[in-house]
């Protein structure tokens, strides 16, 4: 299900009532405690929109390493035990034009001033991300997209902020906004967004073949 108005429809409803790894590479942005990426939708919110949708993920341990597992009719999810925590999302396609940290994890990134002179690194993508959020207690990070695509008219009118603060289960938000910014998509990158998966296609290939800690792929 696509676009803006049928996602927040079924929402305020439910309110109512030994072989290699050939997943593709991800390409999802995740944050960290303090992490702000300033990212230019590419997904207009507007209906049967592909480059953004809602998802289902299983996720669980299986030996030493973690599995996450699409949960879609077209996918085997047979082997996923009854235990495994299974997290609603939705997500879209951004170019991501960087993202600013509070701790230096790369030696790439650039050290920049943040608000009060506080020190901060920012790190320069440049590329298309998808972006994948819960949509928080009482929809609440899925109600501030939904501010910014009733402000903008449309997800694709401008530059995007989204912030994540706290480190556990619990204590973490996100905050997203609109920005006064007006970096553009270079025209070398618009011509390759015919290229990129819709977000179900995306998640298909990426968590709906999932590899077992013996190298075996289900």
């Amino acid at each position: 299900m696509s676009g803006i108005s049928r996602i927040q429809t079924k929402r305020e409803t439910r309110y109512q009532g030994g072989q290699e790894d050939t997943r593709m590479p991800g390409r999802e942005i995740f944050f960290k405690d303090g992490d702000q990426a300033f990212l230019s939708p590419i997904a207009t919110g507007d209906e049967g929109d592909t480059n953004l949708d809602e998802l289902y993920l299983y996720t669980y341990k299986e030996g030493n390493r973690w599995m996450n597992i699409l949960d879609d009719p077209d996918v085997d999810t047979s082997a996923v035990p009854a235990d495994a925590r299974s997290s609603h999302k939705f997500a879209f396609w951004a170019y991501v034009h960087e993202v600013v940290h509070n701790e230096a994890r790369s030696d790439e990134w650039e050290p920049v001033n943040g608000p009060g002179g506080k020190k901060m690194f920012k790190e320069t993508v440049n590329d298309f991300r998808v972006v994948s959020l819960t949509f928080g207690r009482s929809d609440y990070i899925w109600n501030q997209l939904v501010d910014v695509y009733n402000d903008w008219n449309g997800l694709d009118k401008g530059v995007m902020r989204i912030k994540r603060t706290g480190t556990g289960m619990y204590d973490t938000s996100y905050a997203i906004a609109a920005t006064a910014r007006t970096s553009e998509i270079p025209v070398d990158k618009v011509a390759t967004i015919d290229d990129l998966l819709s977000i179900k296609g995306y998640f298909l290939e990426r968590y709906g073949n999932p590899v077992s800690p013996n190298g075996t792929v289900s």
